[in-house]
């Protein structure tokens, strides 16, 4: 047996989908977790592009394709799925791929709505949605009313599926002594490298936004210039090298990683049905708990670990 959701699928969606408007924001102050949050729309829409189009990228294949890019083979694989039942909102030619958060939950209750269900998709969503709320929930500058929302939309979408099918119970053990970058065959560890494995969720286990990475930066005493997500925290290492600071970098980044594994531990105690899901998650910070001790092994013998531009050329 369920609990009753605090809040619809249906306004869920509407609000992980675009900017506010009064409409939604009045029918969100009946909500007793959200009521409090609310602001004037023209202060909410900033608020949206910010949090959605700049740092966290609300995307199933952002959170689960091992190169952490949109569009994928499971967005068009959910495209197919919405067109079989019948689920065409005009958000489907809005946003950046299909399997956006506030489609997935449109589609939910669109199901639920006809009295049907889909369990693979439902066992999809529950893979990444709730870790894609928690990056929202620990994004640095997010508005209160959109880490709200993403709390939110964690406890309805448990309320909804309580028990998600899972595809196996326990993530595969890498072998010991394997590298976490899969480059097993590289004589030394490039930055370009590193820096691609924190940014694809699927391989490091959580989700870093350029506000994020900026964060770590201040914490260490640096600042870094706006760019890409991938050009930001290429500075972060780069600039810690200049520095000398790779190491309280690095402390950073794990005291960062533990805050996300005691998340996912809280859940999978307080949802056993997602539990299996949390194992993975798991895994995955744990491998990269594994190349910052690689990391940090590469430190102490130095230069084997670049921080400026990798040498072209060299055969």
């Amino acid at each position: 047996m369920t609990n009753a959701p605090e809040v619809s699928l249906g306004l869920l969606s509407r609000l992980w989908l675009r900017e506010p408007d009064s409409d939604a924001l009045d029918a969100t102050r009946g909500v007793a977790s959200l009521a409090p949050h609310v602001g004037e729309p023209a202060a909410m829409a900033p608020a949206y592009t910010d949090l959605f189009l700049l740092n966290v990228y609300p995307y199933g294949t952002a959170f689960l394709d091992g190169s952490g890019e949109l569009n994928g083979p499971a967005a068009w694989q959910a495209a197919r799925r919405y067109e079989d039942r019948g689920y065409g909102p005009p958000e489907l030619f809005e946003v950046g791929a299909p399997d956006h958060v506030g489609l997935c939950l449109g589609y939910l209750e669109h199901l639920a709505g006809g009295g049907q269900k889909d369990l693979e998709f439902s066992s999809f969503v529950m893979e990444w949605v709730p870790v894609c709320c928690l990056a929202v929930e620990r994004e640095p500058a997010a508005h209160p009313f959109y880490k709200a929302v993403a709390a939110a939309t964690r406890r309805s979408l448990w309320d909804h599926i309580p028990d998600p099918v899972t595809r196996s119970s326990e993530p595969e053990e890498s072998a010991p002594g394997t590298d976490p970058l899969g480059e097993d065959d590289e004589e030394e560890i490039g930055l370009s490298l590193i820096v691609r494995f924190l940014l694809a969720p699927a391989r490091c286990g959580l989700f870093l936004s350029r506000a994020r990475l900026g964060q770590l930066a201040i914490s260490a005493g640096m600042r870094l210039p706006f760019g890409s997500r991938f050009d930001v925290a290429r500075a972060l290492f780069q600039t810690a090298g200049e520095d000398g600071k790779v190491a309280l970098v690095l402390d950073r980044l794990e005291a960062e990683i533990g805050a996300w594994e005691a998340a996912y531990r809280g859940w999978a105690e307080e949802h056993r049905g997602w539990a299996p899901v949390a194992a993975r998650w798991l895994h995955r910070t744990g491998e990269t708990r594994r190349l910052i001790a690689q990391m940090r092994e590469i430190l102490e013998n130095p230069p084997e670990l670049e921080y400026t531009e990798e040498r072209s050329g060299e055969g």
